[in-house]
């Protein structure tokens, strides 16, 4: 019996470093080249194959995630032992490392880096990301043997991507100081702002087609917050952006630093990138927050 596919990921040594998207590295044969059997636990020499026009049909309730992040094939490998005894290797090819790491941190709660270049264990599920692929192995139900060979196959996996990728450059310009790492968050949907932190059901920023976003959480001795910075095409964009969230959000268009809901937020533009603060514990906390990462913005140029 199967193992119902886990419907969202779980979710750095944070290498914040820039660098390109998409590049044309060849892609790993991975039915080829993954062993067929590992410590007893056999796989069909040929994988389930999906891509975003199907995907729905294999992660009930899930896909939308890997959709909005660009996916462009998974690979579905089901190595078994006896009856009721499965673990599930999924390889998403996301298109980008940018994409691949997005996926990653969706969820994750913690930092790890046995496999890849970034990962996290948790009861029989083993998820990482390398370069332009996300993979998720998942041994269910979990025992000491099936953990093993969990992250044998995560290795054997990660072994044939033959390069880390970069991250988004926009997560090389979140401040270091006070900054949580596990709580980083790259996006290009409205919809996964909320879930981090929500906001309000409207797309108040504009995030989305022709936009990239991070998210952040800071816990300093001044009270925690949450920082958001968002790219746009342009100059103009961005300044529409910001007096749409300025009005709707924080009350006027011409707001910087607002109270809302016994806390504080606010917004800055900075060339077509926009600093948001949200949750703040004080107008000085809120303040001090848009500043340093509005100089982080401006030095980088």
């Amino acid at each position: 019996m199967r193992a119902r596919p886990r419907t969202r990921p779980l979710v750095l040594g944070l290498l914040l470093r820039a660098g390109g998207v998409a590049h044309a590295a060849p892609a790993p044969d991975f039915a080829k080249q993954l062993p067929l059997e590992v410590s007893g636990w056999k796989r069909p020499a040929r994988p389930q194959v999906y891509d975003a026009s199907n995907l729905y049909e294999y992660l009930d309730g899930g896909a939308e995630l890997y959709i909005s992040f660009g996916v462009r094939r998974v690979l579905a490998f089901f190595y078994e032992k006896g009856k009721d005894r499965e673990i599930k290797v999924d390889v998403f090819d996301m298109g980008t490392s940018h994409n691949a790491f997005g996926i990653f941190a969706h969820g994750r709660e913690r930092i790890e880096t046995e496999v890849g270049q970034g990962s996290e264990y948790s009861a029989g599920l083993l998820t990482f990301w390398k370069d332009r692929y996300y993979v998720s192995v998942l041994g269910y139900p979990e025992t000491e043997e099936s953990r093993a060979v969990v992250r044998a196959l995560g290795r054997a996996v990660a072994a044939l991507v033959p390069r880390n990728g970069p991250l988004p450059p926009l997560v090389g310009l979140l401040p270091r100081p006070h900054l949580v790492p596990a709580s980083v968050r790259y996006f290009r949907h409205h919809v996964w702002l909320n879930s981090a932190c929500f906001v309000a059901p409207d797309n108040l920023l504009g995030i989305g087609k022709g936009t990239e976003a991070v998210l952040a959480r800071y816990a300093p001795p001044g009270g925690k917050h949450v920082l958001v910075l968002v790219e746009y095409a342009d100059a103009k964009a961005a300044a529409s952006a910001r007096r749409t969230f300025a009005a709707r959000y924080l009350g006027s268009p011409a707001a910087g630093v607002t109270r809302v809901k016994e806390r504080f937020a606010g917004i800055r533009i900075v060339g077509r990138r926009a600093v948001v603060v949200l949750d703040a514990p004080s107008r000085a906390v809120a303040e001090q927050a848009l500043g340093a990462a509005a100089g982080v913005i401006q030095q980088s140029k």
